[in-house]
């Protein structure tokens, strides 16, 4: 079997139901839908380049300088054009995590060393993780909630990782694409303990459930560093419509709220049954959950028409690993269900 990197492969396989990509399952919310709709009459002009009315409205969002904020095509793009524009030569990530960092300093020829988080800690980071952050070390990268475990890093482990990157001179990279979906996110966010070292990640793509228009950005301590990855990559990266959605997005405590409300409560229901069938299921306060069992799930579900994402790929985890999307209420039932009746035969 073939595993894909990412999730949301439905089109490539005969599926119904797809819980293998981790996206807001209220769906896109009508004003930004409107939005892009509305930006039509621009797509026959060149975008700007530098997002400034979008780099204005996240400026005062996120309290903190437009010149300090770089947009781009999803997070990810961001995440490559750090590498190519600061190209580091030791670079140390977590294991299990998302696997385009590994992917972006490979193609820089980046030495890189994977810390890995133990299952007896249930995949959470933990104090060790500040020993692999010597002087030979020029970028690190974290993420909270971590993607595939969902695990959130606590607010003190994170102001010593924050000190330890600033007094070793380490570039720190903190992928928060999937906090907003966490109760309290703001407790746990690492623009709490900002200094020129940090570069924050953040997405439309998952709350806002946008991931065909790719709109991402990340927050940087310092605005020489952020004048640095602007001037990196192609230079028309954000298209017009993917503007005029995060434009749109701004108005958004309510889509943001009730995503987190249902998020919680169906996390809970669905973390509760997959333990009842003798599943090991992780912690977590993210839009998907990290299982292990024993059974082919991936192959056993898909014949059922369901789609789900197996961790075989993901360093540090294995073929009896399995990641689900939390979704509506009604797609969690038939999931269970799914899985109920290919346990019973």
């Amino acid at each position: 079997m073939n595993y894909q990197l990412h999730g949301g492969n439905y089109e490539m396989l005969e599926t119904e139901l797809d819980f293998s990509a981790n996206i807001n399952p209220l769906g896109i919310p009508d004003n930004i839908r409107a939005a892009v709709i509305s930006s039509a009459d621009k797509w026959g002009e060149y975008p700007d380049p530098y997002c400034r009315e979008l780099c204005k409205r996240l400026s005062k969002y996120e309290d903190i300088a437009a010149e300090n904020i770089v947009c781009g095509n999803g997070a990810s793009d961001i995440i490559y054009r750090i590498v190519q524009a600061l190209r580091p030569h030791k670079a140390v990530i977590c294991a299990p995590s998302f696997g385009e960092y590994k992917k972006a300093l490979i193609e820089t020829g980046c030495e890189i060393h994977e810390h890995f988080l133990l299952e007896e800690n249930d995949f959470f980071m933990t104090e060790p993780f500040l020993d692999e952050l010597e002087a030979d070390i020029d970028i690190a990268f974290i993420c909270t909630p971590n993607n595939p475990t969902g695990a959130l890093i606590c607010p003190q482990l994170m102001k010593k990782v924050a000190e330890q990157c600033l007094k070793k001179n380490i570039i720190l990279i903190s992928d928060e694409c999937f906090l907003d979906f966490a109760e309290n996110s703001q407790l746990y966010t690492m623009k709490n303990f900002m200094n020129e070292n940090i570069i924050i990640l953040k997405a439309f793509t998952k709350i806002f459930a946008i991931p065909g228009l790719r709109l991402g950005y990340g927050l940087f301590g310092s605005s020489e560093t952020a004048e640095k990855i602007r001037n990196s990559g192609q230079f028309w990266s954000v298209s017009a419509p993917a503007q005029a959605a995060g434009i749109a997005a701004f108005n958004k405590s309510a889509a943001i709220s009730g995503a987190v409300k249902l998020i919680a409560e169906e996390r809970e229901y669905l973390s509760g049954e997959l333990a009842s069938f003798g599943f090991r299921v992780y912690p977590s306060e993210a839009n998907f959950i990290l299982f292990k069992s024993r059974y082919p799930l991936y192959e056993m579900l898909l014949r059922e028409k369901i789609l789900i994402r197996s961790c075989a790929g993901y360093s540090g985890l294995g073929e009896n690993y399995f990641r689900i999307a939390v979704r509506t209420h009604g797609e969690n039932i038939r999931l269970i269900e799914a899985i109920r009746r290919i346990l019973n035969g």
